[in-house]
């Protein structure tokens, strides 16, 4: 059972996002959900108050370069979307699930809202830092602007090409005053339309339930709720070492039967170290949504998942020509199952003329 308090007890970490206005709870620092939503409008690059209390105004040159800069990024990714709100048709009953995971993923909340919009909570699982994000306020002109640019820098890709390239990502965050995933969280959020409510720092204990973040907490991670739904994001290694005890899959089960979605994750899951997340997905996921990245076609073939595919399948593209998997290539030439066409690419296969997706039912 959740404890309330969490949402709200954000200063466990050290944490406040009340950029005016912070309050006690009992339970340390918390903000109104006024301020902690115009937090994330400000990171996103989008109207609210005029926000004199930082050093960028949103009446600065500054802040309205990020503006900009943050709807270019919206703009070049608004073709994309209009294909995925096409598509997400054919995902029926699996683009509302109680409880949508993403492994692999890292903080890509976009892709994950604008497939599965009806979910009523998001799990997203990287490797990416949980940092501390600080009090807008206590930045200078230089780091506040820094921290903007980072934060629009770090989302290029996944607006672009669908997917975050980590290497990239990790060093815009770790050159940025706002590091971790927090703030690209935010901002995607925000641009999604919805209204924060309030963040809470958190991990996951040994039995699988959510608990207030501590120093060196298993799991650490989010918990984000916005516009009636609950975001986490949790920093975890999910090769069978790094998943030790399972409290990760432990907490994602007490949500109900997952849909699953799985883009982009370089392949992980076609080695045997990562055998325990791809056997959770397959047993264990009443649906699924993945590229060729995600769990090989050999593992669904012959199962109980009534499958559909998408795309035009041609084999794996550098740097992952040695994941070509000849079955699902078969697969697609021999109608083994339903085949439709799409319209836009996705992961690493981006362009609509060989893309694939994998969509699979109980």
């Amino acid at each position: 059972m959740e404890n309330p308090r969490v949402f709200f007890a954000l200063g466990l970490v050290g944490l406040c996002l009340s950029l005016s206005s912070c309050a006690s709870t009992g339970g340390g620092g918390a903000t109104g959900a006024g301020s902690i939503d115009d937090t994330a409008r400000y990171l996103a690059g989008l109207p609210g108050g005029a926000r004199n209390d930082l050093a960028l105004s949103r009446n600065s040159p500054e802040w309205k370069t990020h503006q900009s800069r943050m709807d270019r990024l919206w703009t070049v990714h608004s073709g994309r979307r209009s294909h995925i709100k096409k598509f997400r048709g054919e995902l029926g009953r699996l683009g509302s699930p109680g409880l949508l995971f993403y492994p692999f993923g890292g903080p890509d909340y976009l892709h994950a809202a604008e497939l599965f919009p009806g979910a009523s909570n998001y799990i997203l699982v990287g490797l990416e830092g949980v940092d501390p994000m600080p009090e807008l306020t206590s930045l200078g002109t230089g780091d506040l602007n820094r921290g903007l640019a980072g934060t629009a820098n770090a989302l290029r890709t996944v607006t672009e090409a669908s997917y975050f390239v980590t290497t990239e990502m990790r060093a815009d965050l770790q050159s940025s005053p706002l590091r971790g995933t927090l703030p690209i969280l935010l901002a995607q959020i925000a641009r999604d339309g919805r209204t924060v409510q309030s963040v809470a720092a958190v991990g996951i204990d040994a039995g699988g339930r959510l608990t207030s973040r501590a120093a060196g907490a298993a799991c650490p991670g989010w918990h984000i709720r916005a516009g009636g739904k609950n975001i986490y994001y949790f920093q975890e290694d999910l090769s069978n070492g790094g998943l030790g005890d399972r409290r990760i899959l432990r907490f994602v089960s007490s949500k109900g039967d997952p849909v699953t979605f799985v883009k982009s994750a370089s392949y992980l899951m076609h080695h045997g170290n990562f055998s325990t997340i791809r056997d959770y997905i397959v047993h264990s996921s009443r649906g699924l949504v993945q590229c060729p990245s995600g769990v090989p076609y050999r593992y669904l073939k012959n199962t109980d998942w009534n499958l559909k595919l998408f795309g035009n399948y041609q084999g794996a593209q550098d740097p992952f020509t040695s994941y070509r998997q000849s079955d699902l290539i078969e697969a697609y030439a021999t109608r083994a199952h339903p085949v439709r066409p799409m319209t836009f690419g996705i992961g690493y296969l981006y362009r609509p003329e060989n893309t694939c997706l994998i969509v699979g039912q109980r």
